[in-house]
């Protein structure tokens, strides 16, 4: 921490090797106007360097101070606020590394048996969390409780968070005493099992085809021996749903020939007759204009019905823009077949071609879904 000073004086050199004398080091030393010169000194050698410049006739002045030295003093004036801060640097750090809270969540009945298991384990307000384990924690509560399905321990901050999920008693199945299995709803590959109750048969990572038992329905007594439950639970695996769908690669664009025909005929309310007589085209579009005849008594109309020869051309389409089209209607229609909401993990898209006249898509579209189903 540096503080700029000013001396004036009749000899700067000799304040100078005093200073250096005195082992003061002084840095950035300009000289002003008159018998003034600056410098930076340490505030540890300020009062020093202050007692030889009044030794040596010289007037010593304070130009500019650092924030470093200005908090620094304020402090010495406030000593009080001072150790205050000190002490609540010290508590935050302290606190930082204690427990301080214990939060138990989902526990139901269970909480009172969760707390005292972990008071027992040593887990209690003020306990150093180098102290703690989180995995350690959860193998004593899953021991000591086997009323609990699922136990977790993390922490955040100084709170440790305890999630616990109570084991669900089993159904009874009927009268007829047998038991009631889980099997899949559709093929597909496990990423996660979560069984109620009942004895899982599948692990996540291991491909199912329907009909399969992922959960059969029975239990093992504290006799070891074999009871008939309702299975209960959830199989969440990764499935498969496709779409397919087609574009032409050629679009068809009616072109005129140039070839005209015109039929003239009168119309009245008795009748009608064909002054000119005209056969149609093949392919032809054809305009009908009506107008009356003015002069006459009678109501008469004239019709004349305009035959213009076209044809279809067809004209080769882009092939991007055809697969593009096509991509986008399997797709939808691949959606269309999904759970609503379903989040999409992968897609495959894949093109084939017949005759060059249509380009044929194919999306499969890879997503998560819950595929137990009780028989």
């Amino acid at each position: 921490m540096r503080i700029t000073i000013s001396a004036e004086g009749l000899n700067p050199e000799k304040l100078l090797r005093a200073a250096a004398a005195e082992g003061i080091r002084l840095r950035q030393i300009r000289r002003e106007e008159g018998r003034r010169f600056g410098a930076e000194v340490s505030i540890w050698h300020l009062a020093r360097l202050r007692a030889i410049a009044e030794g040596s006739g010289f007037v010593l002045e304070e130009r500019s101070v650092g924030p470093l030295v200005f908090a620094a003093r304020r402090l010495r004036a406030r000593w009080t606020l001072a150790a205050s801060m000190l002490l609540c640097a010290a508590m935050v750090s302290v606190s930082s590394r204690v427990l301080l809270c214990v939060q138990i969540d989902h526990a139901g009945k269970e909480e009172a048996a969760v707390r005292s298991v972990l008071r027992d384990a040593g887990a209690v307000p003020g306990q150093m969390l180098s102290c703690l384990s989180s995995d350690r924690l959860r193998a004593q509560l899953e021991y000591a409780l086997p009323g609990l399905a699922f136990a977790g321990v993390r922490f955040a901050g100084s709170t440790m968070i305890v999630d616990c999920r109570p084991a669900v008693e089993p159904q009874t199945v009927g009268a007829d005493g047998k038991a009631l299995d889980i099997v899949a709803a559709r093929d597909g590959v496990v990423t996660r099992i979560w069984a109620l109750s009942g004895t899982p048969l599948v692990e996540p990572g291991e491909a199912v085809h329907a009909g399969q038992v992922l959960i059969r329905g029975e239990e093992r007594t504290q006799q070891g021996q074999t009871s008939a439950v309702r299975a209960q639970g959830e199989v969440m695996a990764r499935v498969w749903t496709r779409g397919d769908a087609s574009a032409r690669l050629y679009t068809d664009s009616v072109v005129e020939t140039g070839r005209m025909r015109r039929r003239v005929t009168m119309k009245t309310p008795w009748g009608s007759r064909t002054l000119t007589e005209a056969e149609p085209f093949e392919s032809q579009s054809i305009d009908v204009r009506e107008e009356p005849v003015c002069g006459l008594y009678l109501p008469v109309v004239r019709i004349t019905e305009t035959f213009v020869e076209n044809s279809v051309v067809r004209m080769p389409a882009n092939r991007a823009d055809a697969m593009s089209t096509a991509q986008g209607a399997a797709e939808r229609i691949a959606k269309n077949n999904c759970p609503i909401n379903a989040r999409i993990l992968d897609k495959w898209v894949d093109y084939s071609m017949i005759d060059n006249e249509f380009v044929y898509a194919t999306v499969v579209l890879e997503y998560e879904q819950d595929i137990a189903s009780r028989l």
